[in-house]
């Protein structure tokens, strides 16, 4: 790759991340309003998806969608930049995040295959998205670190999945770990935001350092 697209390809990564990262926490809060009675720290966020019970669950169904998309083409863009067994790692690890968003928001609560006895999809797809998505922050950390050469980015990045996998699996465990400590919603957003925290960091860092390159 040139010099001349480098910048313009890890501006358009920042881009899809910030995206994705702000579209879904807007099309949730939106989902949410419309949920009498829901609650950020005491419900699932699939919940929302779930068109019996949510006249907008189509836009919580559409962040998943959002989110998986704009995450996976972020990190095939900043592959594409930095190349190395990281870099593919990261890609993988990506699609397979990309693939449990949209499995989660396609299987919801009274689709055809959840009410045909495929709702183990969703749960799939939750753990491809949650867990697949912060190892994909442990790896994606160490690419964009090589692509922005930021000496304080990779500890905090390495930091924010550890975190996120370590909430994931106080909610596998939710019943023997953290029922008596914290609610069942705020450890499930625990381990989604960690992703969402991440491509927001990340994508500001990339589009300094893209600016820096031009």
């Amino acid at each position: 790759m040139t010099t001349a697209t480098r910048p313009t390809t890890l501006a358009i990564a920042a881009a899809c991340w910030i995206a994705a990262a702000a579209g879904y926490v807007v099309l949730e809060l939106l989902a949410a309003a419309a949920l009498p009675g829901y609650s950020y720290t005491e419900h699932y966020i699939s919940s929302l998806g779930v068109p019996a019970w949510s006249s907008r669950a189509h836009l919580m169904n559409a962040a998943f969608y959002l989110q998986g998309v704009l995450f996976l083409l972020g990190a095939l863009l900043v592959a594409r930049t930095v190349r190395g067994r990281f870099s593919a790692v990261f890609v993988v690890l990506a699609a397979l995040t990309a693939v449990g968003n949209v499995l989660v928001g396609v299987v919801h609560g009274g689709s055809a295959l959840w009410t045909s006895g495929y709702e183990w999809l969703h749960v799939l797809g939750a753990v491809l998205a949650i867990l697949g998505g912060n190892a994909a922050v442990l790896a994606g950390s160490a690419v964009v670190a090589r692509a922005t050469a930021a000496r304080w980015y990779l500890p905090v990045g390495l930091l924010i999945g550890v975190a996120g996998i370590v909430l994931f699996a106080m909610l596998q465990n939710y019943n023997d770990w953290a029922v008596d400590y914290a609610p069942v919603g705020l450890v499930e957003r625990g381990c989604v935001y960690t992703i969402l925290g991440w491509q927001l960091l990340s994508g500001l860092v990339l589009w300094a350092r893209s600016d820096l390159l031009r």
